[in-house]
């Protein structure tokens, strides 16, 4: 038996940038790359471990390009088991996106808003999934205490939580307490970073992001992880990712010359999608700010020749700019929350906070969890305090 295991896709996403077509693009022809490799390397099923949109109510945009790369999949005979992470989960709705697909017949949910145990068939044989979808910890880790092992030769364990061994301030639960011993394979998503560990010999997978939503998830390569359930002994293998865009960062540049330099070692245009480029200054010797006016033309020439997508500069002031993005085809822009909050706030680190906040809703630990890490982060609490000064 053979599955493909992935996470975080992000549909209808242009993180980091706050509109753009290309960039919104990058999500949708990334997920047509994992539907490839599935059908290529004929699995047997696709795992998806939670956020398989980035919006919990998708436009109709977003649906066509999923139902688009679904289809195909299903056209192979391979189904698409998924788990709900806190994209996945409408507030004001009832009814998930996911239902939605699977509605259609495009994805089969293995656990929405409580864990579920189940034996499902496939092509190669029975598959015992004990799947948990995103909570609060305190409510995951009530959830694994009463967590049903499936009864199947092959069980595997799906979930959509952070674990402590990641060594993150905001975790769900731990290894020994999901008995992630007493599994064959334990499929995550939630961290955008692969990980990958094993406990008494079970291979324990984060695949990551098939995108960066932010500079902090930068790579220069995405992965799929290929999982073989033949043998007694399971083996885990990576499929590379190849339509993902890379966000690229220079550091600690004082002078024109330092970003041109740094530039040029970067080696572009490069291999692949032109990246996202981030410039953190550091104090610039020109105190006239010629050579900052300098940065900027010649950076608007890199995103002219389409060396790269676009940039954002970090002044000394730690304020962010955006580069030049291109405009979406519509006639309006559309009034989203994204849209709202960042004209109002005009800084993307700020506005990602306070998205995430308003999207927590009446998630009382996920609000405690987002404070927490925003108080620890020193540059992210002066922009803050900056800004409310000129407010």
């Amino acid at each position: 038996m053979l599955l493909l295991h992935v996470s975080d896709t992000h549909l209808g996403s242009s993180r980091p940038l706050t509109y753009s077509a290309s960039r919104e693009q990058d999500f949708y022809e990334v997920f047509d790359d994992v539907i490839e490799i599935a059908i290529r390397e004929r699995v047997d099923a696709v795992l998806h471990c939670g956020d398989f949109f980035d919006d919990p109510e998708p436009s109709p945009r977003t649906y066509y390009h999923a139902i688009r790369s679904l289809r195909k999949l299903s056209e192979a005979g391979i189904p698409l088991l998924v788990v709900a992470g806190q994209h996945d989960r409408s507030r004001r709705a009832e009814v998930s996106p996911l239902k939605v697909l699977e509605e259609a017949g495009m994805v089969r949910v293995m656990a929405l808003s409580k864990p579920e145990t189940r034996v499902v068939r496939l092509r190669s044989g029975e598959l015992g999934i004990a799947a948990v979808p995103y909570a609060p910890p305190d409510v995951v880790r009530e959830w694994v205490k009463e967590l049903r092992r499936p009864e199947a030769e092959r069980r595997i364990l799906m979930a959509h939580l952070l674990l402590k061994e990641l060594g993150l301030p905001a975790s769900h639960t731990s290894l020994p307490e999901l008995d992630a011993a007493s599994y064959s394979y334990v499929a995550l998503g939630d961290y955008h970073r692969r990980y990958v560990t094993e406990v008494g010999g079970v291979p324990v997978v984060y695949p990551g992001s098939t995108e960066a939503l932010d500079v902090t998830e930068r790579s220069d390569e995405r992965y799929a992880a290929i999982v073989d359930l033949s043998k007694r002994e399971v083996s885990v293998s990576w499929a590379t990712l190849s339509r993902f865009r890379r966000i690229v960062l220079i550091e600690n540049v004082s002078s024109y010359t330092d970003l041109v330099r740094g530039v040029e070692k970067l080696g572009l245009p490069g291999r692949g999608k032109p990246p996202i480029l981030y410039v953190r200054l550091g104090e610039l010797k020109d105190p006239h700010g010629y050579d900052l006016k300098r940065m900027r033309d010649w950076l608007d020439g890199l995103v002219r020749r389409s060396a790269i997508l676009t940039y954002r500069l970090t002044l000394p002031e730690v304020i962010e700019e955006e580069g030049p993005q291109e405009e979406l085809e519509r006639e309006e822009p559309p009034p989203t929350l994204e849209y709202v909050v960042y004209e109002v706030v005009r800084d993307p680190e700020v506005a990602e906070l306070l998205i995430r906040i308003v999207r927590s809703g009446d998630d009382v630990e996920a609000v405690r969890r987002i404070v927490l890490e925003t108080v620890a982060n020193e540059r992210l609490v002066g922009k803050i305090e900056r800004l409310v000064g000129q407010k």
